[in-house]
């Protein structure tokens, strides 16, 4: 085997592994809970879900950078260091007690997800070319799998430093913490070889033309923007309503990501072989119209009553990996032309990102508005945040008749993939009903 192939998997995995302590405290619930203390309002939090969407299509215009001079490592290095040493301003100001300012604050996270997406596609361009087509597969599953339990693992002792020091002192430890495994990464990543790189013409117009004149893909472009757009008006919040109204503790909120992200470990193997055998539109159809209920759990919730947060986590971590893992490879299947796949991705980002951009303010516009909204039913409060939970939901159900126009070669009827996977569940519970019963009879 190529020495070259071995160290860069070898490499690969270890800078996955800093790369991810970064990723998961500069993100999620650590992000938003430090735009929360510098008193961020419901729309300055939609901006700050709005800022990565926006720049989602920055990859074309690297994959463009790199063809001009012919190297992605060295972009893809400087980016990536650059990028996330960023946070490094918080941590000045918050030990010398500087005010960060909010526009300082979006100044810092536009940056950042401006100069990490750059970095990211010339990344996944780099590790494409240094990987064997017929290896990804299995290895990006066993980083995936490694880099995914180190990020449960950050994620929850983030939280706990969250719980048990004081706001400021704790971002101190957390953000510094994020850049000095960050730079970690780039010293990894700086011995990760790569592979001769050959240059190719890109045309602006051919690339965000020809996938137009697809009609299948227009069918679903009008679905994942549809979807996007309106059923995206939630996505800022959810973290924001576990913290302020729901009052969970830190480590509590990670404990939701470790559930999600098992589930998603767990089921992402099931969905992958049933695509294999059904094709990706029943998983699709089958997996979205399971995420269509899940916001209203949400309105059942109160901080003396949990439970529907642990169950929501649960089905999202088995509907989202259906979602993502089949959405995926319907893109893929789409053409067989290597070059237009490229472009069918770059559309499917640029428009996406644009309408998750364009949600994101609308949610918080309309959290804004309603900031002040509040009403008590058969002892449960109602507040803004279930305004939107509720629209997400209705448009999610929307979104499912578009979904009917995408097609796909060789896909099974939706109808007979539900049966196949009833059938696969009854034969293991068959299989296993001895088990079950010896447990039963032992937990009496």
């Amino acid at each position: 085997m190529d020495s070259n192939l071995v160290s860069g998997k070898k490499i690969s995995i270890i800078e996955g592994i800093f790369a991810q302590f970064h990723i998961t405290l500069t993100g999620g619930m650590f992000l938003t809970s430090f735009a929360l203390f510098l008193n961020a309002n419901p729309f300055q939090i939609g901006i700050l879900t709005a800022i990565p969407s926006i720049l989602a299509g920055v990859g074309f215009f690297a994959a463009y950078f790199a063809n001009i001079i012919g190297k992605r490592k060295t972009p893809c290095l400087i980016t990536a260091i650059a990028g996330r040493s960023l946070f490094i301003f918080f941590v000045i100001g918050l030990i010398f007690d500087i005010r960060i300012s909010i526009d300082f604050f979006f100044v810092i996270v536009f940056l950042f997800n401006l100069l990490l997406n750059f970095s990211g596609n010339l990344w996944l361009s780099w590790m494409s070319d240094l990987i064997p087509k017929e290896e990804r597969g299995r290895y990006f599953g066993i980083r995936t799998t490694i880099i995914s339990a180190v990020g449960m693992a950050v994620n929850y002792l983030g939280g706990m430093v969250l719980d048990h020091f004081e706001t400021d002192k704790a971002f101190i430890i957390i953000f510094s913490t994020a850049v000095f495994f960050s730079t970690l990464a780039g010293i990894t990543l700086s011995a990760q070889p790569e592979p001769k790189f050959e240059k190719k013409s890109i045309n602006f117009r051919d690339v965000f033309v020809r996938p137009l004149k697809d009609n299948n893909f227009v069918a679903l472009i009008k679905f994942v923007s549809f979807w996007y757009f309106f059923a995206g008006v939630s996505a800022p919040f959810w973290v924001v309503h576990m913290i302020r109204n729901l009052k969970m503790a830190y480590s509590s909120i990670a404990v939701y990501g470790i559930i999600a992200g098992i589930a998603s470990l767990f089921f992402q193997i099931l969905w992958g072989k049933l695509i294999d055998r059904v094709r990706s539109k029943p998983i699709l159809t089958i997996n979205f119209a399971g995420t269509i209920f899940l916001p209203i759990i949400w309105l059942f919730a109160r901080p003396d009553f949990i439970l529907p947060i642990w169950i929501d986590a649960f089905f999202s971590g088995l509907f989202w990996c259906g979602i993502n893992l089949s959405l995926f490879n319907i893109l893929l299947s789409l053409t067989e032309e290597k070059e237009l796949k490229e472009s069918y991705f770059a559309v499917f980002s640029t428009i996406t990102g644009i309408c998750g951009f364009l949600s994101s303010l609308l949610g918080g516009f309309i959290a804004q508005i309603l900031e002040d909204f509040k009403f008590e039913f058969l002892g449960q409060r109602f507040v803004n945040f279930h305004i939107l939970f509720l629209w997400t939901s209705f448009f999610r159900f929307l979104s499912v008749f578009l979904l009917k126009k995408v097609q796909e070669k060789e896909a099974y009827p939706t109808f007979q993939t539900l049966q196949l996977i009833g059938d696969y569940a009854v034969r293991r519970l068959n299989e296993n009903k001895d088990l079950l019963l010896n447990i039963l009879r032992f937990t009496r």
